[in-house]
């Protein structure tokens, strides 16, 4: 197996303004979530990400982020204690500022909405939505062993479809709203709404902008598109949009391309539909070729794996398709950066949010060997100049990652916008990768502010200044076993700022815990102001 060739493409010129910003512009979420163990682990997430909260069973929970620049895929983590046994955690839906996450544990499954907030006074939340119950006719068809005899109402819990079709949409500091497309026909649709903290089913009319309603439908994906419309894709049927925060919605049916029906026979294409963060929405079209360059795939050994990749924009004044990018495979075979990667069709098109020419896929290497031997590419193609602006491996060796979804969000740049960052960020940020992860709990005051869904993206309430008091912080620092003189200093100095925030966080954690996660918080604020002299002359005679 050939090395990847180096690309410039992938990183900014140095003293650019991009390469001096702490986080990158915009991310793309693998859809799977980390499990990070409490203390005596060292973690690889950004501590300034970390936001905590309870589950529904009481258990203390955090989550922070893992952010890398695309096309690497970046991870949201769940910190828990080792008590509290997680059995999977997946992304739902991402936009704006927050991502919706869903995590199972033994006894329950829970919904959460991050939110990057906007540094201080608002720092990242974790706010847990309210339980939605199925109606009677769906828990009587709901196949989930764990739910068959449970009496009274069933929880909803999203199966892998149900959590395709949910969608979250975020406009200013106070509106989102959580959308699942339930079902859709010519006499109308079906759609689960959490707004205001409430859920509800609204049934709403649905129009054709050409030709008929499909007869059928799957929901791959659901997509935000800018700050007002949800969109819900079929990749074969089309795509349904709606306007969830107005007070009564409609759904509206596009077709796709006439010229990207599905092959008649033969290997089927790879096709995804995207939004930028401008709100264009495009359609990306993987379709094997025959040898002659008709449609369908070939059976001549030197264009076996043919296919050309065709790229539309919609218009959103009159819901038209405009074909604005085609590239044939051998276009990209002949070029210098293709050398070692694999001629196979490219699978998972992702369009970048900022430059609607750069798309990313991944190929994938198969070998006749067990699960874990294959090996993936990412390649990034501009459908402009039809050349690849990066090839790199992908860090997976399973084929069937294709199918994975990922999520582009641009929540990283809400840490950009925070007082806090910029290159003593950056520094703070690199420092975490070694730093232990403490278990953070939330004690039951700051959980029941964050719990309400409309006030998840506002201030936590202000801690009592009375409560963070000398005396007071003096007090609770000797209780702790085992911290030297030096460090008391430092988390004095460190505790007797930001108006009591960090020491009200400190009298949330058990005794056993405060040490930790006192050192924690020394070696990040080391990090961030490098320790100066004047700083370090302060902490000495405090």
């Amino acid at each position: 197996m050939a090395a990847p060739p180096a690309t410039a493409a992938t990183q900014p010129p140095a003293g650019s303004s991009a390469a001096a910003t702490a986080y990158p512009r915009w991310v793309l979420f693998e859809q799977g979530i980390a499990e990070e163990s409490e203390v005596g682990s060292h973690s690889t997430a950004d501590a300034l990400t970390m936001a905590a909260a309870r589950t529904s069973t009481g258990h203390p929970i955090g989550v922070s982020l893992r952010l890398a620049s695309p096309p690497a895929e970046s991870r949201v983590c769940v910190h828990l204690p080792h008590s509290v046994d997680l059995k999977y955690a997946t992304i739902v839906a991402a936009h704006g500022d927050s991502v919706l996450i869903q995590i199972a544990f033994d006894e329950e499954i829970d919904y959460f909405v991050y939110n990057a907030g906007a540094g201080l006074p608002r720092p990242p939340a974790l706010c847990l939505l309210p339980p939605c119950y199925r109606t009677e006719e769906e828990a009587k068809s709901y196949v989930y062993s764990f739910c068959r005899d449970t009496p009274g109402p069933v929880k909803r819990y999203l199966t892998m479809e149900e959590a395709a079709a949910t969608g979250l949409l975020r406009r200013g500091e106070d509106e989102l709203v959580v959308a699942e497309l339930l079902k859709v026909g010519a006499s109308g649709g079906e759609v689960l709404l959490l707004r205001a903290g409430e859920w509800t089913v609204k049934r709403l009319p649905v129009t054709a902008t050409r030709g008929k309603l499909p007869s059928s439908w799957s929901t791959h994906t659901t997509l935000p598109v800018g700050d007002a419309l949800l969109c819900w894709a079929d990749p074969y049927r089309g795509l349904i949009f709606a306007d969830v925060l107005d007070d009564s919605p409609t759904l509206r049916h596009v077709p796709l391309p006439a010229d990207a029906a599905r092959p008649a026979s033969g290997p089927t294409s790879s096709r995804d539909v995207c939004a930028t963060a401008d709100g264009a929405v495009r359609f990306v079209n993987v379709s094997p070729r025959c040898c002659c360059g008709g449609a369908g795939a070939t059976h001549c050994r030197s264009s076996r794996h043919a296919y050309t990749i065709t790229t539309w924009t919609l218009r959103m004044d009159d819901m038209a398709w405009v074909m604005d990018g085609m590239v044939d495979a051998t276009e990209l075979w002949r070029l210098d950066a293709y050398a070692g990667v694999p001629r196979e069709q490219p699978a998972r098109p992702v369009v970048s949010l900022y430059d609607p020419h750069a798309i990313s896929f991944l190929v994938c290497e198969r070998t006749d060997k067990d699960y874990g031997d294959d090996t993936l590419w990412v390649i990034v193609v501009d459908m402009r100049s039809k050349t690849l602006r990066s090839v790199s491996l992908h860090p997976g060796t399973e084929w069937y990652i294709v199918r994975d979804r990922v999520f582009p969000s641009t929540i990283s740049s809400c840490f950009n916008s925070s007082p806090s960052t910029g290159a003593s960020a950056a520094r703070k940020s690199r420092h975490t990768e070694t730093i232990e992860t403490p278990e953070l709990v939330v004690d039951g005051e700051l959980y029941e502010h964050h719990a309400g869904l409309q006030s998840s993206c506002k201030s936590p309430t202000e801690p009592n200044t009375q409560a963070s008091s000398a005396s007071t912080i003096l007090a609770a620092l000797e209780e702790i076993p085992g911290l030297p003189r030096d460090d008391k200093l430092k988390a004095y100095s460190i505790l007797s700022l930001d108006n009591g925030r960090r020491f009200t966080a400190l009298l949330g954690l058990p005794v056993s815990l405060r040490k930790d996660w006192l050192l924690m918080e020394i070696k990040a604020s080391e990090a961030a102001c490098s320790m100066c002299a004047a700083c370090t002359a302060h902490l000495r005679y405090a």
